[in-house]
């Protein structure tokens, strides 16, 4: 005989289980949707930003030297969690479209210190006005206490693995 209830987590969903959630039940539905979410929200932003002539690297950057200042590629590097090299090329391209300006450090000759130009600014606001958009479509369904509640916690839990290093990060902020 064959069973066509539904399983997995539409059937927890539309209350059909046959059997009671267990703790790892409850742990890999969690880190399902966490993964999913994220993988939605990303490509979602990809595509926001993406008639802006933005990669997410290159918005990356922007954002971070935004939130630092004036700074120097290596410590641009290690803020993003880049390999350096990696960084020089998106670094590079961002120079050539005018968006940040590389100059030698007056500090140290040897390094270069990377600064968001005003296009690079005025860029950035547009890309945030288009992830502000596809974020409000992608949270349509919750409440607006429901999205504030939702943030406390994804903060929280950031916060906890040092993805964040305090709510408080300008790099973490909406």
């Amino acid at each position: 005989m064959v069973d066509n209830r539904k399983s997995g987590y539409a059937a927890r969903r539309h209350g059909t289980t046959r059997t009671p959630l267990t703790a790892t039940v409850v742990s890999t539905e969690l880190s399902t949707l966490l993964a999913g979410l994220g993988r939605e929200a990303t490509a979602r932003v990809r595509r926001a930003i993406r008639p802006l002539g933005l990669g997410a690297q290159q918005y990356l950057v922007l954002s971070q030297l935004q939130d630092l200042g004036e700074t120097s590629q290596a410590e641009l590097a290690s803020a993003l969690g880049l390999d350096p090299s990696n960084l020089a090329s998106v670094a590079g391209e961002l120079v050539d479209r005018g968006l940040v300006d590389r100059c030698r450090d007056e500090a140290d000759r040897r390094r270069y210190a990377l600064t968001l130009t005003p296009a690079g600014t005025k860029l950035l606001a547009r890309a945030a006005e288009s992830i502000g958009e596809t974020e409000h479509e992608l949270l349509a369904s919750l409440e607006s206490d429901q999205v504030s509640h939702l943030v406390t916690l994804l903060r929280r839990l950031a916060d906890g693995i040092d993805l964040c290093p305090t709510a408080d990060d300008s790099s973490c902020s909406e």
